[in-house]
């Protein structure tokens, strides 16, 4: 790989799905600055139209940076469902379970893009800023699509890739259709 591209990856996350653990933690130190002093994450969830009483499945939640937002946002007659490939990010979900005592979380760890939720589970299925670093978008994307409810939503931030590779590579995956564009995030339903 040429140097460039090194510096990308590093920059961007860019073709680096199976972060270490090191570099976890160091992204959730970096996100847990940021909320502390620009509360993102609260201001990013609530654009996402998050009802009472839905299912909404964080899909690559990290380090669990919007699981409470979430939580309270769908209430106790809904439910959150937090998957990542890594497991200090389910650690993460767990422990913020278990601190503001969270009941409607459940967390799982998917293998490559599957898991073992069941299908068309959820009105939203949501991936923040995670989008760029996912080598096979169209596998994750049949995934995502194989969640969400036949009128649910499917919602996907650019992460660090300019909005044009996001849109480029939903359309290729022939599945979804994007209903909705905002300046963080795209919403997409399933094609009929």
């Amino acid at each position: 790989m040429e140097k460039s591209k090194k510096v990308e990856s590093l920059m961007t996350g860019k073709g680096r799905e199976k972060i270490p653990n090191f570099a976890f933690r160091g992204m959730a130190f970096i996100m847990e600055l940021m909320d502390l002093f620009t509360n993102y994450s609260n201001r990013n969830i609530r654009n996402l139209n998050i009802k009472s009483g839905q299912t909404v499945i964080d899909y690559g939640c990290g380090p669990a940076r919007y699981i409470k937002d979430a939580s309270r946002m769908v209430g106790a007659s809904g439910k959150v469902i937090a998957i990542d490939i890594h497991p200090l990010a389910l650690k993460k979900v767990n422990e913020k379970m278990k601190k503001y005592k969270l009941s409607n979380v459940y967390a799982t760890l998917a293998i490559g893009y599957k898991t073992d939720i069941e299908s068309e589970i959820a009105d939203v299925v949501y991936a923040l800023d995670m989008f760029h670093m996912i080598e096979q978008p169209a596998e994750l994307l049949t995934e995502l699509c194989r969640l969400v409810k036949r009128d649910g939503r499917v919602i996907i931030e650019d992460g660090h890739q300019p909005r044009s590779e996001t849109k480029m590579k939903i359309e290729d995956s022939k599945i979804l259709n994007i209903v909705r564009e905002t300046k963080s995030f795209v919403e997409c339903i399933k094609m009929k």
